[in-house]
């Protein structure tokens, strides 16, 4: 019989649950800057005044976005996503006799599971949202993460955080590009921030309409932002597979040392944060909110490892269950509330739904993200009493193992 055949998913009984805590917290997170994207026109994500002419609320939302969420929920699954890898790859890296089977043991079936993420991914962003992740996740597993799972946790953090800082230089530089090319008359606004009349005639008419705006913008992403991109989602996963192994993300190692991790990441992060966010408005007064999207992840990786330690840490202490046990119930079904999310907010914003696109604003937008929490929660507890899977991650697992998996408890 094939390794493939022995292999199974996690049970229950093996799962971690400082993953799943900070994975639920991840997922509700990034609802925050992503809200967005969801809700106006993709210029309205850079610059507040594109929300009903600005205004103070809109000018908090967009700052407390910035400084609190916007790059750090992406990099956490980032690194949650490296972590599963390890946790993945550790049903073929033993025999049982402590012997190591060759690195190429186990592949096929991880890249018959990638293919399928790539495949729901695919689905996702051109008939659902432009702004998927899943489809960039799956790119970036496809190449070496699988390969490097192995390698030294500490080189693996040391390279991961390399290749990061070098994706961040090189899209902010091609940020900075573009704003100097708009500002010598060489390129229009709607080439960098995207088409706002023909945005919101799209997603303010129906599901067709839609459809056609959102394929040129996928391409873009694609084909042109990949490349620059891609590496440094690679890097962060490195650095998740790191602490990982270093007893870090599995909440092995002494409550004061999440304590202490908690502190420096938050304290620290805010600072740098808070200092590069000033420094970019000096530098580009006009273009601030543009250029901190492409550097507010590598700038945010603290306050991400400090959000880490919190949520570990109270899991540690055993307080706050009633939270960490709602965060963990949305983690483990993380994909489908992904999907849950954009459903829910596609319906509620697009022309062929509600129809509410460009019409609410902050702090309007706070509120719909707390329904949209509240229904994640609610629904993954309701389901997890009765079922093993959230519904999107049986069919994954069945895809992946190409056998229906038992889903009832």
């Amino acid at each position: 019989m094939s390794h493939t055949e022995h292999a199974a998913p996690v049970t229950e009984s093996q799962r971690m649950q400082t993953l799943d805590v900070v994975r639920g917290f991840a997922l509700l997170g990034i609802l925050v800057p992503n809200i967005v994207a969801f809700a106006w026109p993709s210029s309205a994500m850079a610059f507040p005044e594109e929300m009903n002419g600005g205004g103070a609320w809109n000018e908090a939302g967009h700052a407390i976005t910035g400084v609190f969420t916007l790059g750090k929920m992406m990099a956490l699954f980032s690194m949650l996503f490296g972590a599963g890898v390890v946790i993945y790859g550790r049903k073929f890296d033993d025999d049982g006799n402590g012997n190591r089977p060759p690195l190429r043991r186990g592949a096929l079936l991880w890249y018959r599971r990638i293919a399928w993420l790539l495949v729901i991914g695919l689905g996702h962003a051109v008939f659902l949202w432009f702004g998927d992740i899943l489809v960039w996740y799956a790119m970036a597993a496809l190449l070496a993460v699988w390969w490097v799972r192995r390698i030294d946790a500490r080189w693996q953090i040391g390279i991961g955080l390399g290749l990061h800082l070098v994706s961040t230089v090189i899209l902010l530089g091609f940020s900075a590009l573009g704003v100097w090319a708009v500002g010598a008359g060489h390129a229009g606004e709607d080439e960098l921030m995207g088409n706002t009349a023909l945005e919101l005639s799209a997603y303010t008419g129906g599901y067709l309409d839609t459809f056609k705006a959102r394929i040129p913008s996928l391409l873009m992403f694609w084909f042109l932002l990949g490349p620059m991109f891609t590496p440094g989602i690679t890097g962060l996963m490195m650095m998740g597979m790191g602490l990982l192994r270093l007893g870090i993300l599995s909440g092995e190692r002494p409550t004061r040392f999440y304590a202490v991790m908690t502190i420096l990441g938050l304290v620290g992060g805010l600072g740098l944060t808070l200092t590069l966010m000033l420094g970019i408005g000096e530098v580009w007064p006009d273009w601030a909110g543009f250029i901190w999207q492409s550097c507010s992840q590598f700038v945010g990786i603290p306050i991400s490892l400090g959000y880490m330690g919190l949520l570990i840490w109270l899991v540690r202490l055993g307080v706050a269950r009633p939270l960490t046990g709602a965060l963990a119930a949305v983690g483990r079904m993380a994909l489908s509330n992904y999907l849950l999310q954009t459903i829910l907010c596609t319906t509620f914003f697009y022309g062929y739904g509600l129809g509410y696109f460009a019409t609410i604003d902050y702090p309007g937008l706070f509120a719909v993200i707390a329904g949209v929490w509240a229904v994640n929660i609610v629904f993954s507890k309701a389901w997890l009493s009765a079922f093993r899977f959230g519904p999107a991650e049986w069919l994954w697992r069945s895809l992946t193992y190409w056998e229906l998996q038992p889903m009832r408890r």
